[in-house]
């Protein structure tokens, strides 16, 4: 084993100790109602885990984005109520085009469309807009916002104090609010020209890259539990797990969970060498999106009634397949995006694309 593959051995050993000793049903049944675990955080911070692929002069751990998805795809598993992902892709927005990043869990808009302008204003920028389901808006210190300058995008960071949030969720119950910034005053030190390669479409692909990587990991615990509880819930005699149709139902499952975590392992790796980026974020997501429908289902199959129970953990992974599958482009959106890209690269781009590395 090399250098670089003890590190993340060491960094995936340290997170999923980490999350496994500190997210229970307590504290999940907790931030159904609080929007998050403050005390989660506060220990993810300070292992570093949010900003482990910004670098250290940058304030953070020095890793790489293949570090980062090891860390997303684990959160992701144990359905860790924290904004990890989110205050990753503002920290690399901020890192990449010079600014500092403040402590505290950060968040950044989703593309829908929506438009920010900024407007010079002395040292200050004026930033207007409307943004449509910003995940954790109303718990972050800071929303990091890609706006239209009059000479080119800009980034900023804006104190979210300053903004008028409306509280919204998704189907996990987790904070995805509405936000208003109505000429928001954004100091000069906190606010600067995005880099190049920070532009609203690399800002999707990597928020769907996220997404893909955290249904990989929800998916890998609700085949754990459905696994489980087959061998330990008896019908007719037997453990339910020794019936052949039950066998095939989580064969089937653990071919969809295998399918996810490669599609995503693989679309992190080739944003981090820079091919094909879009490709294969786009396949990603699509196949981790159809993967979390059949995987839930499934799971849910072999649970039965009590699968859908507040009392049973399951719901807590499935409730968030169902709703990230549909965050920073669904399988739809995504597929008509790939067959765009494919038709204007003409015919004779396909077999490359789909063989390269």
């Amino acid at each position: 084993m090399n250098d670089v593959s003890d590190v993340r051995a060491m960094l995936v050993e340290s997170a999923t100790r980490l999350f496994a000793d500190q997210v229970n049903a307590k504290m999940l049944d907790a931030a159904k109602q609080d929007g998050w675990s403050a005390a989660l955080w506060k220990i993810a911070e300070d292992a570093q885990l949010p900003l482990v692929s910004i670098a250290e002069e940058a304030g953070g751990a020095g890793g790489s984005l293949s570090d980062l998805a090891a860390v997303v795809r684990i959160a992701g598993r144990y359905a860790a109520p924290i904004p990890l992902a989110e205050t990753a892709i503002a920290g690399w927005m901020l890192a990449s085009s010079g600014l500092k990043i403040p402590t505290g869990p950060l968040t950044l808009a989703p593309v829908h469309g929506e438009k920010i302008t900024a407007r010079k204003n002395g040292a200050r920028w004026n930033l207007s807009g409307e943004m449509k389901r910003v995940p954790w808006a109303r718990i972050t210190g800071h929303i990091v916002v890609l706006a239209a300058g009059p000479d080119g995008d800009i980034v900023a960071c804006v104190e979210s104090s300053q903004c008028k949030i409306t509280a919204g969720q998704n189907l996990a119950f987790e904070p995805r609010d509405d936000v208003v910034l109505d000429n928001v005053a954004v100091a000069a030190s906190l606010a600067a020209p995005a880099a190049d390669g920070v532009n609203h479409a690399t800002l999707r692909e990597r928020g769907a890259l996220m997404r893909s990587l955290a249904m990989a990991g929800a998916l890998e615990r609700a085949l754990e539990l459905a696994v489980r509880y087959a061998t330990e819930r008896s019908q007719f005699g037997r453990k339910i797990g020794q019936f052949q149709a039950i066998q095939q139902e989580l064969a089937r499952c653990a071919g969809e969970v295998a399918a996810a975590v490669a599609a995503a392992l693989s679309a992190a790796g080739a944003m981090e060498r820079g091919q094909n980026a879009m490709f294969a974020v786009a396949a990603a997501k699509i196949r981790t999106a159809q993967a979390a429908h059949e995987g839930a289902l499934i799971a849910h199959q072999v649970h039965g009634a009590i699968g859908v129970t507040d009392e049973y953990a399951l719901h807590h992974s499935t409730l968030r397949l169902w709703a990230w599958r549909e965050e920073f482009g669904n399988e739809a959106a995504w597929a008509m995006e790939l067959g765009r890209a494919m038709c204007a690269a003409g015919a004779d781009r396909l077999w490359p694309a789909l063989t390269s590395d």
